[in-house]
């Protein structure tokens, strides 16, 4: 009985025994003519793509996919030229491809997010975004990965699988935002002068925008205090600091105007047998 050896041995001798010079060269001449046909297809290609919308990443990446499925090919074909099975070829090929993609299935998700990031450009370099439960600026749209550079100086990874399956808030998609303030005034307080106070507010915070128009409100009558709300829009890259001026400016405002803001008061009643009796007054 031959051994395993014997048969590797024999197979291999049968195989070469059947190469000759012409298919050797007819198979040389397939491979160059693939190759040429390879870099023909991926150079139109490459110039096709350029004239669409896609992201520079994005195209790299079609491109390289594109040519290794070419380079498959290939490889089938001039393996068929010189006479090797090319149907236990194909399945061997096949088992190896569905092993791999089990074994990054995970990475082949964030690739598809990724491509979706880079064709529907819901968010851009640059762009304040809330996604995943985090926010930050767009640093980087990479093919697996994004990075948000964080308010307070954190650099944020999240797996583009997670962010396209989540909701996206872009905050500065716009080029503006709206800057909402809840306010409380006593009632002693006529609304006429809150509204102008307020608007004063807002006539000295430099650098909010004239259109759409500034608001003021009346929103609710609280327990001890009547509620204003204030809107103003502004340029999306400024509106943290315009928020915190125009949060200021109302306080200075009041302050003018003599308009009192209600708080929580704690009064302390001696009674005439020594005990305190302490009453919480709003």
């Amino acid at each position: 009985m031959p051994s395993l050896g014997s048969i590797d041995t024999s197979a291999v001798n049968k195989f070469l025994g059947k190469l000759t010079v012409e298919t050797v060269c007819s198979s040389l001449l397939i491979l160059i003519t693939c190759i040429i046909i390879i870099k023909l297809v991926t150079h139109i290609l490459r110039r096709i793509l350029k004239h669409t919308p896609l992201d520079a990443r994005l195209e790299k990446f079609l491109l390289t996919g594109i040519r290794v499925v070419l380079y498959v090919i290939t490889i089938i074909i001039v393996a068929q030229s010189l006479g090797v099975p090319t149907t236990s070829l194909i399945a061997l090929m096949s088992v190896g491809a569905l092993a791999v993609s089990l074994a990054v299935q995970g990475m082949l998700s964030n690739v598809a997010g990724g491509m979706m990031l880079l064709t529907s450009r819901p968010i851009s370099l640059g762009d304040y975004v809330e996604v995943a439960g985090v926010s930050g600026f767009v640093h980087e749209i990479g093919i697996l990965y994004t990075k948000l550079d964080g308010i307070d100086g954190e650099s944020i990874m999240l797996p583009n699988s997670s962010i396209s399956s989540e909701r996206i808030t872009n905050y500065t998609a716009l080029g503006r935002r709206r800057i909402a303030l809840s306010i409380g005034a006593s009632y002693d307080a006529a609304i006429e002068d809150v509204r102008t106070a307020l608007n004063d507010a807002i006539a000295h915070t430099d650098g909010l925008l004239t259109d759409p128009v500034p608001e003021v409100r009346v929103n609710a009558y609280l327990d001890s205090s009547i509620e204003y709300h204030v809107y103003a829009w502004c340029p999306a890259e400024n509106y943290r600091v315009l928020r915190q001026v125009l949060t200021e400016q109302v306080k200075i405002a009041f302050d003018q105007y003599g308009i009192e803001i209600p708080y929580n008061h704690l009064n302390v009643h001696i009674m005439h047998d020594s005990t305190l009796k302490l009453e919480k007054k709003v």
